[in-house]
């Protein structure tokens, strides 16, 4: 196994970036970095170069899609077998990549057909970790993976932390780079199940990571709190996935009522408002029409 970590960055703490370079960077054969036009791009490209990593730099923000794809399409024409996909605020425990490709070849040995796995990550602003997703009929289980010791199914996986074969993105395809950012993985895992593969969560591979700025409490729940404008691709790409032939009935009931959720949540219980509370509308409507791509200023 041959793998190319792809770091994606837009406008990182550099302290944070520096810890998350330095823990994969020992774990991997080769680390891209892509910058999307960092206000700190400079500084981005200085701490890659000290960790001996490649560097791309994109002129302007092309989204978290186009940006993972940059990576695979540089994986592709370098001697790389797998990709691991990586955010910008990912750190990864020691061993974590080896256990994951370690529990990737016995599950491909056994039954085969992996879209990708990934690791049981631990969310610092809600301290828990997380859980496996599995839809049935018109329910939706959430299995925890906290007495579990081999790897468990789950419907989709989070894009960072995750260890994927370049030979079931050549039958998958990338990621939707319309989409831009939320839920790009979540949409690539759904595609990759119809095409017969399953993703998978590792109990024993760890990784701390951060959903959002913080969050604020919706009934027993957490919600994770992002800037304004994450509120309109959320919403909108959520809708859109909802209508799409291949999304599971049990997630689109899921995503039709968390975008109702949210409208209630960010508006009385976050900051700014008024503004997140124009741009979920916005993004209500373009969900609906089917309009992607990045927003329009």
């Amino acid at each position: 196994m041959h793998v190319l970590a792809v770091a994606v960055t837009y406008n990182p703490n550099i302290d944070l970036l520096t810890q998350v370079l330095a823990s994969v960077a020992p774990q991997v054969q080769d680390l891209v970095v892509v910058d999307n036009a960092s206000a700190n791009a400079e500084e981005v490209r200085r701490l890659t170069s000290d960790a001996s990593a490649q560097f791309i730099d994109n002129t302007y923000n092309l989204g978290i899609a186009a940006a993972q794809n940059q990576g695979i399409a540089l994986a592709r024409n370098g001697d790389f077998t797998h990709v691991l996909l990586l955010d910008q605020d990912t750190v990864l425990a020691p061993g974590m990549v080896a256990d994951l490709a370690e529990n990737l070849k016995a599950l491909e040995a056994g039954q085969g057909g992996v879209a990708a796995i990934g690791p049981a990550y631990y969310e610092l602003n809600s301290q828990r970790q997380t859980k496996a997703y599995r839809a049935k009929g018109l329910r939706l289980s959430r299995i925890s993976l906290a007495s579990e010791s081999r790897p468990v199914a789950s419907d989709f996986i989070i894009a960072s932390g995750s260890l994927i074969p370049l030979t079931v993105l050549e039958k998958v395809g990338g990621f939707r780079e319309d989409l831009f950012i939320d839920l790009v993985d979540v949409e690539w895992c759904f595609r990759a199940r119809v095409a017969g593969y399953r993703s998978y969560l590792s109990p024993t591979a760890r990784v701390e990571h951060r959903l959002g700025s913080g969050t604020v409490k919706l009934g027993p729940r957490q919600v994770a709190v992002h800037v304004p404008i994450r509120n309109y691709y959320w919403v909108r790409n959520a809708l859109w996935l909802a209508r799409q032939s291949y999304t599971p009935p049990a997630w689109r009931l899921y995503y039709i009522s968390r975008c109702l959720a949210f409208l209630g949540t960010y508006t009385a219980l976050a900051d700014k408002k008024a503004q997140r509370l124009g741009l979920m509308t916005r993004g209500l409507r373009d969900g609906l029409t089917g309009r992607l791509g990045p927003l329009d200023p």
